[in-house]
Order: structure tokens, then sequence, then C-alpha cells
């Protein structure tokens, strides 16, 4: 019991000896208007709380990798743009395909960057978006 006092008091410092310490972080917000590559697209369920069957089929795309944080004993954090487009699906959640509505946050984005279909997506480049959140800085695309 006295060895554990002892070890604990060992670890304290006054808070005199306390100094300032630069951590590590990364400020988002410096990507805001960049042309960024898309990396990827794919086709992914995400929970829902506005579809009958709680899951929602959407198309997924990401950018390169803008910024890692990389972490000893840890994986490293990878900073990119993403943004989930919904796509289309029945009654039962079976997936049916994309919209073709020009009005469609999907059909703008293709638009926006040239692509005729999904599957061209990749590859091309497009303007980021920074945006704040619940005091959390994320990154989408401009379209």
């Amino acid at each position: 019991m006295e060895e554990q006092k002892q070890e604990n008091q060992s670890e304290q410092m006054s808070l005199s000896d306390l100094k300032p310490v630069e951590g590590v972080s990364v400020d988002l917000k410096q990507y805001d208007k960049k042309e960024v590559e898309i990396e990827g697209a794919e086709i992914i369920q995400v929970k829902s709380d506005y579809t009958k069957c709680k899951k929602q089929w959407v198309l997924k795309v990401q950018s390169i990798v803008l910024e890692k944080l990389e972490r000893e004993d840890e994986d490293d954090i990878e900073f990119r743009a993403s943004e989930l487009f919904n796509l289309i699906q029945d009654k039962d959640g079976k997936l049916e395909g994309y919209p073709e509505a020009k009005g469609s946050n999907l059909q703008q984005f293709m638009t926006d960057i040239g692509a005729k279909s999904p599957e061209d997506i990749v590859g091309k480049k497009t303007l980021i978006k920074a945006y704040e959140k619940n005091d959390k800085t994320f990154l989408k695309f401009r379209y």
C-alpha cells in the first residue's frame, strides 16, 4: 500500500512545472474551395430513419486522402472529403438504381464533374467544401 502511494506521488508534478505542449491537430478549413481528385465510389447500405426498411442504399463517394495523422500502436487517422448520395430502392429495400432527375443531388454532382454515370465518377476532379456541424469541421464536395 505504501509503495503505491509513493508511486502516485512521484508521478505528480506541481502546476508551476506544467508547460504548454502543442498538440497534433488538422485544420480542415484550409481545404475549403480546393480542387481534389475523387478516389472511390461504392454502393453501401446505411441506417435510415426515413425508409420502411430502416436501411438505405447509398453511393459513397470519397476523395483522395488529404491529410493523415500517424499514431503509435493505433490505426492512422485519414482525412478526406466524402459524401453519401441516396439511391433508389423499392418498398422492400431492394436496390433499383440511381436517380435520373436533374434536381437530385447525385445528378447535380455528376453534371458538375462531367460524369455521365456513377461509374465515371472515380478519377474526376471537384472542389471541396469545409463546413461545421456540432463544433466539428467536415469536408464534402461543392456542386
